[in-house]
């Protein structure tokens, strides 16, 4: 994705791309809210999904840990 696209669920951030360091699943995410994106997914679209409802890691304070910007 190279266009900017600003996240429809809080209008605050921009939708960035960003991998787990385990698994290097791509995935997208707004930094301001958190909200999630699965590659497939309408970027431009709502959605529901939050970082910590997506990575399942059991401790929200962890996540960012597992995660890194594409390159």
């Amino acid at each position: 994705m190279s266009e900017k696209v600003a996240c429809a669920h809080c209008g605050q951030g921009w939708v960035r791309c960003y991998e787990r360091k385990d698994t290097g699943r791509k995935f997208f995410l707004c930094p301001e809210c958190e909200s999630v994106w699965e590659s497939a997914d309408d970027l431009r679209a709502d959605t529901d999904l939050y970082l910590s409802e997506y990575l399942l890691t059991g401790d929200p304070a962890k996540d960012w840990e597992i995660i890194a910007p594409c390159a």
